[in-house]
């Protein structure tokens, strides 16, 4: 069957995403943090700009960082596999916002370690990081709002970074995989201007809910960094076979139009992973 790019795309990563979403508690939350991520798409086009609110929650051990969209579609998805929200079809899930970023990132600082949690197509993956952040910390200071703040370089992944973290919110994390400095980070850039990180709101909880990955991605295939890279390029690569092996049928111009999608996006954050 034809059906627009988009639809197709649509209905395919629901198809392979939207299952397995029973729970596994990690902590318990204590404070969330919403963040603005604007970012350069297309690493030859400026004007290929890209926005994506993402969230940030915190327990006493743990954190956890990702889509704010993908974390409401796996909230109403775990709610249905658990029997919680019966008044949602599966055809209304195509009204849930879709995401440009599916990972997961969990952080215990305790440890130094980084967990970062993906699917790719029809498969989960899981390696695991111990980044030794180098903070050089300056004497740069300015206020973000109402929050006083200083600035950090830190080199990381083949980009130059500038952060500034504040002592008013005493939380050594930040967004993405960045944590270390002596306070949250409110607003991060790298030096090309391509990916920026800014914190607009944040609260304690008191009701303290659970700090959850689902079970499925959990369980994810553990490989190396350079692994999980190789199979998301060969992905990408492949994604118009992909799609055929689950039933659609492109015509020649949708495939074309995925291909050049593809084609586009072509800026990751980490150049050099």
């Amino acid at each position: 069957m034809n059906k627009s790019i988009g639809a197709v795309l649509l209905f395919f990563f629901m198809a392979v995403n939207l299952y397995g979403q029973k729970a596994v508690d990690l902590d318990q939350v204590e404070s969330r943090y919403i963040y603005l991520l604007t970012h350069q798409k297309d690493s030859l086009d400026k004007a290929n700009i890209g926005e994506e609110y993402f969230i940030l929650e915190r327990g006493k051990e743990k954190s956890q960082f990702m889509s704010l969209n993908s974390y409401k579609r796996d909230s109403v998805t775990a709610e249905m596999t658990n029997g919680l929200n019966t008044r949602i079809s599966m055809l209304d899930l195509t009204a849930i916002p879709k995401t440009n970023f599916t990972y997961r990132i969990i952080k215990d600082p305790a440890k130094k370690q980084v967990l970062f949690y993906d699917k790719i197509i029809r498969n989960d993956f899981v390696y695991e990081e111990h980044p030794e952040f180098k903070w050089k910390i300056t004497e740069e200071k300015k206020n973000i709002g109402n929050l006083k703040c200083q600035a950090a370089l830190l080199s990381y992944a083949g980009r130059e970074y500038k952060a500034w973290f504040t002592n008013d919110i005493p939380v050594s994390d930040g967004p993405y995989k960045f944590y270390g400095l002596p306070g949250l980070i409110v607003e991060m850039e790298d030096s090309g201007k391509q990916y920026k990180f800014e914190l607009l709101s944040y609260k304690n909880l008191a009701d303290k809910p659970a700090l959850w990955i689902s079970e499925k991605r959990s369980n994810g295939k553990k490989v190396s960094k350079a692994e999980y890279y190789k199979a998301l390029k060969n992905s990408q690569e492949n994604l118009v076979s992909e799609i055929s092996k689950s039933g659609f049928t492109l015509d020649p111009s949708a495939e074309a139009k995925v291909k050049e999608k593809i084609k586009k996006r072509n800026n990751p954050i980490e150049l050099k992973p």
